[in-house]
């Protein structure tokens, strides 16, 4: 699919003119993050470019509604009628209880070691892996600096959601872009963009309830962050968490999909669609 503007942005490029937003709002309202559920949990992973998916799912608030009239309906029909409604018409969403502790590896299988990160602060490649459920997509950066919930020697290796909290864009969409790569935004420090609708934030500032800071909108709510824990005795890279909003999609970020098991392995490194913000 042709997004009508160029694929990535050389670092230190203009981008007078950029368009704020690829693609319209009616070609992505409710769009759900397309996640391959196949992936071995904690498996670090770079996506391949491709187009979004064709198909646009219903999204949960108007699920949930949806419920709430049938709920409704089945009131009517007395108590007795409403328990049986609840029971077979109603299932209970499936996820998880807790926030598992699982061991991030690379797609080829070995350990994530948080001291010799592969990837450095000035790599755009998106390190994608799922946690806590299968279909909840996160991205691994290394920034320039250290961030809050960072953690290694720098305390500057972050993890946050890669489904954007606006409509729900997935990788490659949602990105992380160096510093330097877009001068004219955000001072020119390092941030996470969404060529969708235009929606950014900033990894190194914590909201209120965490999260990442929103930069720009349309977004309204704080991109939520992956809580890490660094073995320093074995240098070894865990997902123990996640703090800020619910994962867009999700009433909860536990509820919604089938909780994954430790050791997660990422994607191979995927290039991401990039284009600076205006």
């Amino acid at each position: 699919m042709n997004l009508g503007g160029p694929s990535s942005m050389e670092p230190g490029a203009s981008c007078e003119g950029c368009p704020r937003s690829l693609l319209g709002e009616d070609r992505f309202y409710a769009l759900r993050a397309h996640v391959d559920a196949r992936v071995p949990a904690g498996v670090v992973r770079r996506l391949l470019p491709g187009p979004a998916p064709s198909e646009v799912e219903v999204d949960e608030a108007k699920r949930n509604t949806l419920k709430l009239v049938a709920i409704g309906g089945a009131v009517a029909l007395g108590t007795g009628g409403l328990a049986s409604f609840l029971r077979f018409a109603v299932p209970p969403p499936a996820g998880s209880s807790t926030y598992p502790k699982v061991q991030l590896l690379y797609d080829d299988g070995t350990p994530v070691l948080v001291s010799k990160y592969r990837h450095s602060a000035s790599d755009n490649a998106l390190i994608v892996f799922n946690y806590p459920l299968s279909d909840e997509p996160n991205m691994l950066i290394q920034l320039p600096n250290s961030a809050p919930g960072g953690v290694g020697p720098s305390q500057s290796l972050v993890a946050f959601s890669a489904i954007c909290q606006h409509l729900g864009c997935a990788p490659p969409y949602i990105s992380y872009y160096p510093a330097g790569t877009c001068p004219s935004f955000n001072g020119g420090k390092a941030f996470i963009h969404c060529v969708c609708h235009g929606s950014s934030y900033d990894p190194s500032s914590s909201a209120s309830g965490g999260g990442a800071v929103i930069l720009s909108g349309p977004t309204q709510s704080p991109l939520p962050q992956v809580t890490l824990m660094w073995d320093q005795t074995t240098d070894y890279l865990y997902a123990v968490g996640v703090v800020g909003p619910p994962v867009k999609g999700h009433t909860s970020t536990l509820v919604g999909g089938t909780a994954v098991t430790s050791p997660v392995q990422t994607a191979p490194p995927q290039t991401p669609t990039q284009q600076c913000p205006t």
